[in-house]
């Protein structure tokens, strides 16, 4: 799709325009990464892959109040950036010293007038002179000459809150949505050896309507930036679904993989092989299993199943985070080795019996926390340490629980929540607090609310963590989110999913019933009304911002007394 070239001094179209949601971008898809071989792959460590390169660290970087003043050319190869200063990646913008930080609660720090983010505010408002402030970022990178004749992708994991992509002066793409994935194939803008990399930073954009959570507001690009490559003929999506079966006993291991055939001919038929392994790199006795898979006409994708039986595998919960390692082999022929992708795998089974939640037909209670991605010295950055220690912490806490608020997180708490034990309720990048009751009903934003719904299932559906979905938070309950709901199931029918805005009992479209900030005696009451027919969700409860979460015990009392309550998640965790 061809981008309009920006005006000189004017702003980019798409910045207000709702319902472009990027140009050029790929497919949302399951969090994956090439490997180079077997032994590379049963780490499943995506970042460490041969076929992978980092491009954090250091970028020259210039940053202007508004956008008339952005440097409009600074993508061009013979544009001198000597005299930019430098910025780490990642980083948010305002901690490095540039800019205004903002914390809301709710409201936006731009004046209300969507999709339009430039309209002028009252003149105390601190957008009155950062009007949209603009970031503009620049790097060199290399392609290794190894990847000849492969696809190069680009990976942008989050940047706040829209952005431009250049590659050798060369427009690749558009990208919105701050907390999800923007990813490009960029093979047709490279070449061996050195390149460079040029991206233009929007704070604001008519996503930023959606992005209205309770927070600190921050900008830039603040997750990790990543080049890797991938055959021509590549597994471009996968689904792993690892149940046991009706006696809790033996494993279902059931995964639907998508071949993409992105050269200009039709491939050869091919075959694909699962192997299962213990986390020592050991093979599962009969965790084997393989498909044929027909030729591809030129530019298609078909979709292919694997199944495999294993007999009593050990079980995942939050108590007993037993994982093993699944291996996608697509091979040409047997001397070949073809592309190895790899995954962690637990099994367990999620199922609604009534008012019961219950996890390999055992009802549990999900206690923890609301958790931003948010350290006082870094903002929006939280390395992996900080997770771990976060997943520390949660666990000295006995908590088994926590809820994503209000976004999709970085893709790496997911695989440390597999591993630590917790049960993710795993929220979408969609809150509209300051629209409610209207952007959910809004048609120019119903794109985006899928889009962000479609994106959070597409990338996380393979964790065993993740046990139920959340839509998002403090939207109103209209149409666009009913749409989002028949998105989601479309794509995983038997998670469970959730929506505190979707009216309770009767009419609910979700799976459980939510709600927010009860006290003791409005939790005996939901759970004694009869009228009430699925799990009680308390998504936000014991408000726990500068004060000391008056009466918790009473209510974790009676979260424990009802069966029908499956527990919830204090507001907030640390931030």
């Amino acid at each position: 799709m061809p981008i309009p070239s920006p005006s000189v001094i004017g702003l980019p179209p798409e910045i207000e325009n709702p319902e472009c949601l990027g140009i050029n971008k790929e497919p949302a898809h399951a969090t994956l990464m090439p490997y180079g071989s077997s032994a590379e792959a049963l780490t499943c460590d995506r970042r460490a892959s041969s076929f992978c390169r980092d491009l954090n660290g250091d970028w020259r970087f210039h940053w202007v109040p508004t956008p008339d003043h952005r440097p409009t050319e600074f993508y061009r190869e013979d544009y001198d950036d000597s005299r930019w200063a430098t910025i780490p990646v990642p980083a948010n913008w305002q901690v490095e010293g540039y800019g205004t930080p903002y914390y809301r609660n709710w409201g936006y720090t731009i004046q209300k007038d969507f999709p339009r983010v430039m309209t002028e505010p009252p003149a105390e408002y601190t957008a009155h002179a950062e009007r949209n402030p603009v970031g503009s970022y620049r790097r060199n990178f290399e392609v290794p000459a190894e990847w000849s004749g492969r696809r190069i992708m680009v990976t942008f994991a989050g940047v706040d809150s829209a952005f431009y992509l250049w590659i050798n002066g060369r427009q690749v793409g558009y990208s919105t949505n701050s907390r999800n994935a923007a990813e490009f194939d960029i093979t047709d803008f490279v070449s061996s050896g050195q390149n460079l990399m040029a991206v233009e930073v929007y704070t604001y954009c008519a996503g930023s309507y959606l992005e209205d959570q309770d927070m600190w507001r921050l900008s830039g690009i603040f997750r990790d930036v990543t080049i890797w490559s991938q055959p021509t003929v590549h597994i471009r999506d996968y689904f792993v679904h690892a149940d046991l079966d009706s006696a809790y006993r033996d494993g279902m291991l059931r995964v639907v993989a998508t071949v993409r055939n992105k050269s200009g001919q039709p491939t050869q038929a091919r075959r694909l092989t699962l192997t299962l392994h213990d986390l020592s790199g050991g093979d599962v006795e009969d965790g084997a299993a393989s498909v044929d898979l027909p030729a591809i006409p030129a530019g298609e994708e078909r979709q292919v199943t694997i199944e495999l039986v294993v007999a009593a595998p050990r079980h995942w919960t939050a108590e007993t985070p037993e994982l093993y390692t699944a291996l996608l082999t697509l091979q040409d022929s047997e001397e070949s080795s073809g592309e190895i992708l790899a995954c962690r795998v637990g099994f367990r089974t999620i199922e609604i019996r009534g008012r019961l939640f219950c996890i390999n037909g055992v009802p549990i209670k999900v206690k923890g926390a609301n958790r931003h991605e948010h350290w006082p010295d870094s903002g929006h950055v939280v390395s992996e340490e900080r997770m771990r220690r976060d997943l520390e912490v949660l666990k000295q806490a006995n908590c088994n629980h926590v809820r994503t608020c209000h976004y999709s997180d970085d893709p790496r708490w997911y695989e440390l929540c597999d591993e630590w034990g917790i049960y993710l309720c795993a929220e979408a990048n969609v809150e509209c607090h300051g629209y409610m009751n209207v952007l959910d009903r809004e048609p120019t934003y119903k794109k985006a609310i899928v889009d962000r719904n479609v994106a959070n299932v597409e990338s996380f559906k393979n964790h065993a963590s993740v046990i139920m979905w959340s839509l998002g938070n403090e939207c109103g309950p209209g149409e666009n989110f009913a749409a989002a709901h028949d998105a989601i199931k479309r794509i995983d029918p038997d998670r469970p999913t959730h929506f505190e805005s979707f009216p309770r009992g009767e009419g609910n479209p979700a799976d459980v019933d939510s709600q927010m900030y009860m006290d003791a005696n409005g939790i005996i009451a939901v759970a004694q009304d009869t009228k009430f027919t699925r799990p009680y969700y308390y998504c936000e409860y014991a408000h726990a911002m500068n004060n000391s979460m008056g009466s918790l015990g009473e209510m974790v009392d009676e979260m424990d007394r009802w069966p029908g309550i499956m527990g919830g998640a204090i507001w907030e965790w640390m931030d």
